[in-house]
C-alpha cells in the first residue's frame, strides 16, 4: 500500500513487547541478519517496518516461543507463503497485526506428550506433568529442568519429566519455580563433596570404575536426603 505509514524500530519492538517481553532491538537486527525480515530503508539508512513487517515478526516469535522451532525450519515455511496482514486504516497508531489464516496453518499441530518422557519438548513435557509452559520455561532457567541438545531443537527426557512432577505437586502446595532453586543449589553442593572421592575411584580404574563412582554418589544422596528428613522432624517438634 503505496501511503501505508511506515514505523521504526523502536516503535515495533513496543508494540511487540506486551506479546513478547524478551523482545529488543537487538533480537530484530538478527532476524534481519539471518534473512527472515527486510525492512526498508531511508536514504540515512534508518530501517521501516511496513505492517506485513509486523505480522512476519510476530509469526517468527510465536513460533520461537510456542512451537520451539529452530530458524532454519521458519525460514524455510515463510518461503511458502505470500505474505500479507490486515489493518485498521483509521487507527493512527501502528496496530496489533495478526497473521493471515493461511499463515496460521504453517504451524504444526502439537504432537501428542511421550508418557515416557523420552524425546518430549518443553511443550509437551508441560502437558503431561501438569505444569504450564511458563513453569516449565521458569525450571528450566533455574536449572532445574536439563534438555538435551540437538541440532534443532531441545528435547526432555524421563528425568526431566519426574521433575516436573514433583514441581507440579510442590506448586499445589503454594511453591514457585524460583523458591526451587535452594533443591539444586543444594544438589550441586551435595556432588561437590562427593568429586574428591568420585576422582579417586576413578583415578584407580578397574572395569567397573564408572559403576562404583555412581553407586558412591547415589549412596551418599540417599544419606543427605536422611539427614535433610531427619533436621525437618526436628524442626517440627520445636514448632509444637
Amino acid at each position: 500500500m503505496a501511503d501505508e505509514r511506515l514505523a521504526g524500530i523502536g516503535e515495533v519492538v513496543a508494540n511487540l513487547r506486551g506479546d513478547f517481553p524478551d523482545v529488543s532491538v537487538s533480537k530484530l537486527r538478527f532476524l534481519e541478519g539471518q534473512g527472515l525480515i527486510a525492512p526498508q530503508r531511508t536514504d540515512k539508512g534508518y530501517r521501516k517496518y511496513s505492517r506485513t513487517d509486523v505480522a512476519k515478526l510476530r509469526w517468527i516469535l510465536t513460533q520461537q516461543r510456542e512451537n520451539f522451532l529452530p530458524l532454519r525450519i521458519i525460514r524455510e515455511r515463510m518461503a511458502t507463503v505470500e505474505w500479507g496482514a490486515e489493518a485498521d486504516n483509521h487507527d493512527s497508531r501502528l496496530p496489533d497485526v495478526d497473521v493471515s489464516d493461511q499463515v496460521r496453518r504453517l504451524a504444526p499441530a502439537p504432537a501428542a506428550p511421550d508418557p515416557s518422557g523420552a524425546g518430549m519438548t518443553l511443550p509437551q513435557l508441560a502437558s503431561a506433568s501438569g505444569l504450564s509452559l511458563s513453569q516449565a520455561r521458569e525450571l528450566t532457567r533455574y536449572g532445574l529442568l536439563a534438555p538435551r541438545p540437538t541440532a534443532d531443537i531441545d528435547f526432555y527426557d524421563a528425568h526431566a519429566l519426574e521433575v516436573a512432577r514433583i514441581a507440579r505437586q510442590m506448586f499445589d502446595q503454594g511453591l514457585e519455580p524460583r523458591h526451587l532453586r535452594i533443591f539444586k543449589a543444594s544438589v550441586d553442593r551435595e556432588l561437590d563433596l562427593s568429586t574428591p572421592a568420585v576422582q579417586q575411584i576413578l583415578q584407580l580404574g578397574g572395569s567397573d570404575a564408572q559403576r562404583r563412582a555412581r553407586d558412591l554418589v547415589a549412596t551418599q544422596a540417599a544419606l543427605a536426603s536422611t539427614l535433610r528428613e531427619a533436621l525437618v522432624r526436628r524442626a517440627l517438634q520445636n514448632l509444637s
